[in-house]
């Protein structure tokens, strides 16, 4: 009987509990940590991601903030001073020279010398730009083609070495480079630009040179140009006979003459010196200041195979506004002044005779037509172009402007008020 009792017990207690110690893994507090180390590293990623997307538009910002703004210095006006009333000195004993004295080859050698002195000083302040484009032959295989142009340094922004330039020579360049007066070259970018002058500004990164290099660099000595007079000589830097390093020394046979732009005017700086097919660069005083930029969209009368350039007075503020990144807006409009004394003989309002408006531009848009006179811009009394050319200087682009002209009716001259969205070109 006990067997058998025995038997059942052990038959009944077929379940036995054994106590198992829970795996790593299946802790609780082992799944949160993990759960959060995953998390944190998806957030890594992710920051990550965003950080290598949104690093040129911070650069961008954080730099335009670090950018010093580019001024140019304008010209000095000269006064006549105001002097008291001196006695008349005594007539002086004239001179009398009995001896002659000729000049000799040495005498001309040392005299060019000291003119390309000033040539050579002025040159390190100019540099090459070359354009390098990609291009298709006739049999569909690519080939690269590479111009290149003069460049004036102009300024640092502190972030940026800006060069001036001739647009037409860059607008089309796939690569920039820009060879300093050290022969070494650094890639650049465009910048800014003006169609109605055809300037640029281009930009090679600091971050790019060297340590040092800026420091042995020397920016352009821009003077002024409303001062000279036919006659006087002037040094040719850069490229004007088509090749870099080149030079000429000529005299200038005409100073302000103006040609007229879009919505203003430009001096003109003629010269006697030969003009090539692709010269560029810079006209220099005897003081070693830039007074021109050589140029070829624009000539003189007269002027055909000779070298013209822009007067620089009238183009600091362009350069400014390139090397800024500031619109250079416009209007539209080809204008002669009308002066008072016109007015009275061909009988017109005093202002701006508009003689032809440029296609798809804002001022054709506004409903401004050719024989309109420009008599106000937002309630300001316009006597010429220079003034709406200054004007502009200070508008944005997409800026709305009121433009009050006199058009000839039925009854004679009536005010007729547009309103003139500007643009860039």
């Amino acid at each position: 009987m006990a067997e058998e009792k025995n038997r059942e017990e052990e038959e009944f207690s077929f379940v036995k509990e054994k106590i198992k110690r829970q795996r790593f893994y299946q802790n609780k507090t082992f799944r949160k940590v993990v759960f959060q180390l995953i998390l944190a590293a998806a957030c890594g990623i992710t920051a990550c991601f965003v950080f290598v997307i949104s690093r040129p538009w911070m650069e961008e910002r954080f730099q335009k903030e670090e950018r010093q703004e580019i001024s140019l210095p304008r010209d000095e006006e000269e006064e006549e001073p105001v002097s008291a009333p001196q006695e008349p000195e005594p007539p002086q004993e004239p001179v009398i020279i009995t001896e002659s004295v000729e000049l000799e080859l040495e005498d001309y050698r040392k005299l060019y010398g000291k003119l390309k002195g000033v040539a050579d000083e002025c040159a390190k302040s100019l540099v090459t730009v070359t354009a390098a484009s990609n291009d298709m032959d006739w049999f569909n295989e690519t080939y690269e083609s590479r111009e290149q142009t003069s460049g004036i340094l102009v300024g640092n922004n502190g972030v940026e070495l800006l060069v001036l330039t001739i647009y037409s020579r860059v607008q089309s360049a796939d690569q920039l480079q820009v060879t300093l007066a050290s022969h070494t070259s650094f890639d650049a970018v465009l910048k800014n630009y003006d169609t109605v002058t055809d300037l640029a500004v281009l930009s090679v990164n600091l971050a790019d040179l060297p340590e040092g290099t800026l420091d042995q660099l020397q920016m352009a000595n821009l003077g002024g140009s409303r001062n000279m007079r036919p006659g006087e000589l002037v040094i040719a830097v850069g490229s004007p006979a088509g090749v870099s390093g080149s030079v000429l020394y000529g005299n200038l046979v005409s100073a302000g003459y103006s040609v007229s732009v879009i919505d203003g005017e430009y001096e003109l700086l003629l010269t006697d010196m030969p003009k090539a097919s692709e010269s560029s660069g810079v006209l220099v005083n005897l003081d070693g200041e830039i007074v021109g930029i050589i140029q070829q969209s624009c000539q003189g009368p007269g002027s055909r195979d000779t070298l013209t350039a822009y007067g620089i007075s009238d183009v600091k503020d362009v350069i400014e506004h390139l090397s800024n990144s500031q619109d250079l807006v416009y209007i539209g409009i080809m204008g002669a002044d009308v002066t008072q004394e016109t007015a009275e003989v061909q009988s017109l309002p005093t202002g701006v005779y508009i003689t032809s408006v440029e296609m798809n531009s804002p001022a054709m848009d506004a409903g401004l037509q050719q024989g309109d006179v420009i008599t106000e811009i937002n309630g300001q009394t316009i006597t010429g172009i220079s003034e709406i050319q200054e004007m502009l200087l200070k508008f944005s682009r997409e800026q709305v402007i009121q433009v009050l002209v006199m058009r000839l009716g039925k009854e004679g001259y009536k005010e007729i008020p547009c309103s003139v969205t500007l643009d860039q070109l």
